[in-house]
Protein backbone atom coordinates (compact mmCIF):
# COMPACT_ATOMS: atom_id res chain seq x y z
CA UNK A 1 0.00 0.00 0.00
CA UNK A 2 1.36 3.34 -1.01
CA UNK A 3 0.75 6.37 1.13
CA UNK A 4 0.06 9.73 -0.46
CA UNK A 5 1.67 11.66 2.41
CA UNK A 6 5.22 10.39 1.94
CA UNK A 7 7.82 13.11 2.54
CA UNK A 8 10.57 13.55 0.02
CA UNK A 9 13.84 15.46 0.17
CA UNK A 10 12.29 18.24 -1.92
CA UNK A 11 9.59 19.01 0.66
CA UNK A 12 10.43 21.91 2.95
CA UNK A 13 9.73 21.38 6.65
CA UNK A 14 6.89 23.30 8.21
CA UNK A 15 8.34 25.50 10.93
CA UNK A 16 6.09 27.77 12.94
CA UNK A 17 8.26 30.67 14.10
CA UNK A 18 6.55 32.77 16.73
CA UNK A 19 8.00 35.77 18.50
CA UNK A 20 9.26 35.21 22.01
CA UNK A 21 8.94 38.81 23.11
CA UNK A 22 6.36 37.98 25.77
CA UNK A 23 8.70 35.52 27.54
CA UNK A 24 10.57 36.46 30.71
CA UNK A 25 14.05 35.43 31.81
CA UNK A 26 14.10 34.14 35.40
CA UNK A 27 17.32 34.37 37.43
CA UNK A 28 18.45 32.88 40.73
CA UNK A 29 18.42 35.57 43.46
CA UNK A 30 21.38 33.90 45.22
CA UNK A 31 23.93 33.44 42.42
CA UNK A 32 22.29 35.41 39.57
CA UNK A 33 22.42 32.49 37.12
CA UNK A 34 19.66 32.23 34.56
CA UNK A 35 17.14 29.59 35.60
CA UNK A 36 14.89 29.49 32.55
CA UNK A 37 12.95 31.56 30.03
CA UNK A 38 9.20 31.35 29.92
CA UNK A 39 5.90 32.72 31.05
CA UNK A 40 4.70 31.21 34.33
CA UNK A 41 2.61 32.41 37.24
CA UNK A 42 4.49 30.60 40.03
CA UNK A 43 7.43 28.23 40.24
CA UNK A 44 9.48 26.29 42.79
CA UNK A 45 12.82 24.95 41.62
CA UNK A 46 16.36 24.28 42.73
CA UNK A 47 19.10 26.30 41.07
CA UNK A 48 21.50 23.99 39.24
CA UNK A 49 24.43 26.26 40.06
CA UNK A 50 24.12 26.88 43.82
CA UNK A 51 21.56 24.20 44.86
CA UNK A 52 19.33 26.77 46.59
CA UNK A 53 15.55 26.47 46.47
CA UNK A 54 14.09 29.36 44.48
CA UNK A 55 10.41 30.16 44.94
CA UNK A 56 8.62 32.70 42.83
CA UNK A 57 6.30 33.64 45.71
CA UNK A 58 9.28 34.61 47.88
CA UNK A 59 10.68 36.77 45.06
CA UNK A 60 7.33 38.51 44.56
CA UNK A 61 7.19 39.47 48.27
CA UNK A 62 10.71 40.96 48.13
CA UNK A 63 9.91 43.03 45.03
CA UNK A 64 6.70 44.39 46.60
CA UNK A 65 8.56 45.60 49.70
CA UNK A 66 11.05 47.68 47.69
Amino acid sequence: MASSSIKTDKDKPIINFQTTSDLTDYYCPFCNQKLFRGKVAHFNMVCSNCNQLVRSLDNDKKENKE
